[in-house]
């Protein structure tokens, strides 16, 4: 049975469930508003509509394509769901999992989950442990991996954020990406293998800007760029906005560094991690009712530190491989500050 869990500090209190170690709520005390977007029925968060919110993404994060991939010669077949893609994990994901809770003080909790061999057809019986600590104005969340067979292990966290009381949308948010490169996307939302540099186009947030200034409902339907960059969508200088941002932002090493910020008047939020890139989402197709209200399209952004999507089956990019007997460990820290 779902079991709800706080933990606080001075500045934060963070509310988590067991169900996915799932994080729930994430309020900033000294500005008296919650960030994270949820439901306050934990049930809420089995519903196929509740687009992962807040829950720990696995095995592997975002899409495998044509829901395959080979590791030391043998090929694993894994279930379809996102058109020819394996999404999130497949059939059994770990966002939808009773996790067991290791761990428990005032201001940190540790919750783990055992995934049996080719459980959504992965290899090797898979240890995994999510830690939620609070450290002064930051949320540290840490996955860690113990795996008998080589397997992939590319965790994250699909948490939407919205730094407004009134939770309309996050148009007006400022977001500022240090990445110089973005994967293109196919037909089916996957990242590709073809990279673009995110200089004088729509993807560049290496500067502070509106998310609004790239993003339109009336904008050019991301999955194009997979027919060729039509319509100076993604072309130097152009002005045409996008309808959505759904892209995978490359760093490519596996050190601690500034992944995005998001900010407004009167907050900030910065996700720091040593994963190798971040998947950022305006989340058009939010459509559910949540803890605030309707949460309609742009209500949240989510903003993913993991692997280049489909990593495994591609060649020159870092690969979420985790080797038997080895455990390994990945940090994503959410800091809050004022503005």
């Amino acid at each position: 049975m779902s079991e709800v869990l706080a933990i606080e500090n001075e500045k934060i209190i963070v509310k988590l469930l067991t169900t996915g170690a799932t994080l729930m709520s994430f309020y900033v005390k000294p500005k008296d508003i919650d960030i994270a977007l949820g439901f306050d029925d934990p049930s809420k968060y089995l519903d196929k509509a509740s687009a992962s919110m807040g829950k720990s993404v696995g095995r592997c994060a975002n899409r495998i394509g044509n829901a395959k991939f080979t590791l030391n010669g043998i090929e694993y077949k894994l279930l379809a769901n996102n058109g020819p893609n394996c999404l999130h994990g497949g059939d059994v994901r770990f966002g939808d999992q009773e996790w067991k809770i290791k761990e428990k003080s005032i201001s940190k909790v540790v919750f783990a989950y055992d995934s049996k061999d080719l459980e959504s057809g992965f290899p090797g019986n898979l240890h995994v442990e999510a830690s939620y600590e609070l450290i002064d104005n930051e949320l540290k969340l840490t996955y860690t991996g113990l795996s008998d067979k080589d397997t992939i292990f590319n965790m994250t966290n699909h948490a939407y954020f919205n730094l407004d009381k009134n939770k309309s949308d996050i148009l007006s948010h400022k977001l500022m990406i240090p990445a110089k490169r973005v994967n293109l996307n196919d037909e089916n939302g996957m990242a590709m293998d073809k990279t673009i540099e995110v200089d004088g186009t729509l993807f560049d947030f290496r500067e502070f800007k509106e998310i609004g200034d790239a993003v339109s409902a009336n904008g050019v339907v991301l999955n194009q760029y997979c027919k060729g960059i039509i319509d100076g969508v993604v072309d130097k200088g152009s002005t045409r906005k996008i309808d959505n941002l759904d892209t995978n932002y490359l760093y490519e090493y596996d050190k601690e560094k500034t992944l995005c910020i998001l900010k407004n008047d009167i907050l900030k939020l910065e996700i720091k991690s040593d994963l190798p890139g971040v998947q950022v989402y305006t989340a058009k197709a939010l459509n559910i009712d949540g803890r605030d209200g309707h949460y309609g399209s742009y209500a949240g952004i989510a903003m993913e530190p993991q692997f280049c999507p489909n990593a495994i089956n591609y060649q020159g990019f870092m690969k979420p491989i985790l080797k038997a007997g080895e455990k390994i460990e990945h940090t994503i820290r959410y800091i809050v500050d004022k503005e």
